[in-house]
């Protein structure tokens, strides 16, 4: 017996794209919240997810902040294993320590911000830096375009905005990049270039969420695929992206725990299932 791959993903993602047997394993068994939810199921270099913290991809759900941070650091790695690491991605961790410069130098330090995520200042063309508003409840992104000397404000919810908030929050930021980068400014631009002078845009053409949950999944979106989501024709879909983002992160290269859990998942559909040959 043939079984639409679509239907049975309906339970979970009312998806329209056909996808693979071996993902539709992967989700199942990932998805399922009657197994242990402390397993880890993605792993990569400086995080990791819980199933319980990757379910937060379930329609309608609020995402974990965790997910954010570990899809941040997946990127990072896929771009030093292509060594064309031409943009930085950064947890959102890092915008919650720049209120002061001495506690983001000290996080920064700690946690080995610059050598795992900020590799070399002259050839960096951009840095992604999710920001987490505790006055709204609201995931965001600010995009540092160093060649430029502009930040962009990318934020799903514009309307919502707190301008003094913001510029406060940004100004903050800026000045915690140029104590961390003290040397290196120093040293390639003589002093005469800082991250304080950036000019502050507020692009007309971020796509806008039409409800209060997905701001996190549309900050993702903004991280890695700036170019598609302002295209005029863009139309974002929630589950396919929740899904979208779900299976980049499991099925990855970068993750450790993907061959194991791949097995499991074939094990587990199996028990439940049966056979899973004819899935197509």
């Amino acid at each position: 017996m043939i079984i639409s791959l679509i239907l049975l993903f309906s339970s979970i993602f009312e998806v329209s794209k056909p996808t693979s047997p071996e993902d539709w394993k992967l989700i199942q068994y990932v998805f399922d919240s009657s197994l242990n939810g402390s397993e880890i199921v993605v792993q990569c270099k400086n995080y990791y997810l819980t199933r319980v913290e990757l379910c937060s991809l379930r329609p309608q759900t609020w995402l974990d902040d965790n997910v954010l941070s570990t899809m941040s650091d997946a990127v990072t790695l896929v771009k030093k294993k292509m060594k064309y690491p031409l943009n930085w991605y950064l947890p959102i961790s890092f915008a919650e320590n720049t209120d002061d410069p001495r506690k983001c130098i000290s996080f920064a330090e700690k946690h080995r911000i610059k050598e795992n995520y900020m590799l070399d200042l002259l050839c960096c063309e951009k840095v992604f830096v999710p920001v987490f508003d505790e006055e709204r409840s609201h995931f965001f992104l600010y995009v540092l375009q160093l060649k430029k000397k502009v930040v962009e404000i990318w934020d799903s919810f514009a309307a919502s905005s707190q301008s003094d908030w913001g510029d406060r929050r940004l100004h903050n930021l800026l000045v915690s990049l140029d104590f961390l980068f003290k040397d290196d400014i120093d040293q390639k631009y003589q002093n005469v270039w800082s991250f304080k002078d950036f000019r502050m845009e507020r692009p007309s053409n971020v796509p806008q969420q039409p409800n209060g949950y997905d701001c996190g999944v549309y900050v993702i979106k903004f991280m890695v695929a700036p170019e598609e989501v302002t295209n005029p024709d863009f139309v974002f879909d929630s589950d396919n992206e929740r899904l979208e983002v779900a299976l980049r992160l499991l099925a990855s290269d970068v993750n450790s725990c993907s061959d194991d859990l791949a097995s499991k998942a074939e094990a587990y559909c199996e028990q439940r299932f049966g056979n899973c040959e004819n899935l197509s």
